[in-house]
């Protein structure tokens, strides 16, 4: 199982699933597009609840303020949710650490795709929550 949520020229991937670390729950983010491919392996405690995240958009699909912000907690993916009106930006960044000694990071990779509110969000909802239970 995995999520795919597309944008104009890129792909979002949740892929992967590992649920072999105990507490530790490991999928990989990877974003493809014309000329990019940026993978990462990402570690949550139990999903960091990315499913809850994702149902509280839909929940609330008619519109919010501002933007939600969702981190896997060793902060390797981050997804900031904007509802524009007509549809909701999910702003995904993929953190690479490189080694200790580089600082600020090896490199940072946003894509931005988009879900219509609705049935759209509904289901990407519903994708997150059974790709985390996979």
């Amino acid at each position: 199982m995995s999520v795919s949520v597309a944008g104009p020229s890129v792909t979002l991937t949740l892929a992967n699933l590992d649920r072999s670390h105990g507490d530790v729950v490991v999928f990989e983010a990877r974003a493809e597009g014309v000329d990019l491919l940026a993978s990462m392996w990402v570690e949550t405690l139990y999903g960091d609840a990315i499913d809850s995240f994702a149902a509280g958009l839909a929940r609330d699909f008619r519109g919010w303020d501002g933007t939600r912000t969702w981190k896997s907690f060793r902060g390797e993916l981050e997804l900031r949710a904007t509802h524009t009106g007509r549809v909701v930006e999910l702003a995904w960044t993929l953190h690479h650490p490189g080694p200790a000694w580089e600082s600020p990071g090896f490199w940072d990779c946003t894509v931005r795709t988009f879900v219509t509110p609705g049935e759209e969000l509904r289901r990407f909802s519903a994708d997150v929550a059974e790709f985390l239970v996979s």
